[in-house]
């Protein structure tokens, strides 16, 4: 199901959910040469082959935010389908995957993806950005951002407050696209903007790494008093 189309006259963007826990995965591809890439592409491969198709999207890329099977488990099928080259952080245990690199940039016709190394929520996180629109995984939220501590092996907190603070380097208007539609707010929000994130998220308002960790322990809390879902 496309939830949002974030195109224009040059680029193809689809925010896509297509299963999982709230899981999104992307569609972006270089209107005139049709090349493309797939964003974490966890379910359903037939039907992101069929729409990329649809589209008159080839897909030259699976680009893979991080390594949680919710994330990753249609990557192969999607690659045996359309030869899409998988590419994920080299900490990241995907299977046919290539490494990226911090700064590699991903050519697509005149469009161009920017990978940028994104750690905490996993250490081989990466974030992917063209065309004003940044590909979030499980690092940002919309009002939240991504896990740490024991549920998640690898994770560190201190590692994603630096990611997180890298990213609001970013212009406001940066288009933010999650790789879950975890928004507790009232109303619908699938993506959201740099500039809102640092306005009103409130781990974003954290003044220091201390408060940033101490929010994480208590939000069970937070969420009660702040009703937030």
């Amino acid at each position: 199901m496309i939830v949002h189309d974030h195109s224009d006259a040059g680029v193809l963007a689809l925010q896509i959910h297509l299963g999982g826990d709230r899981n999104f995965c992307y569609l972006f591809a270089d209107r005139v040469t049709g090349e493309g890439v797939a964003v974490d592409p966890g379910f359903a491969p037939e039907r992101l082959e069929a729409l990329a198709r649809e589209r008159g999207v080839r897909l030259r890329y699976t680009l893979i935010t991080h390594g949680h099977g919710d994330h990753v488990a249609g990557a192969a099928e999607l690659a045996a389908a359309t030869g899409a080259v998988i590419h994920a952080g080299p900490q990241e245990r995907v299977a046919g995957s290539q490494p990226v690199e911090e700064g590699e940039v991903f050519v697509l016709g005149a469009q161009r993806l920017l990978a940028f190394h994104t750690p905490g929520h996993t250490p081989g996180h990466f974030c992917f950005l063209g065309n004003g629109l940044l590909f979030t995984g499980d690092v940002l939220f919309c009002g939240k951002v991504g896990g740490t501590g024991r549920a998640f092996p690898g994770s560190s907190a201190e590692a994603e407050w630096t990611s997180l603070r890298r990213l609001l380097t970013l212009p406001d208007e940066t288009v933010v696209l999650p790789g879950h539609d975890y928004w507790g707010g009232e109303g619908q929000r699938p993506f959201s903007t740099i500039g809102y994130e640092r306005a009103h998220n409130p781990f974003l308002l954290c003044a220091d790494l201390e408060a940033f960790n101490d929010l994480k322990a208590n939000w069970v809390r937070y969420k009660r008093e702040h009703g937030v879902r």
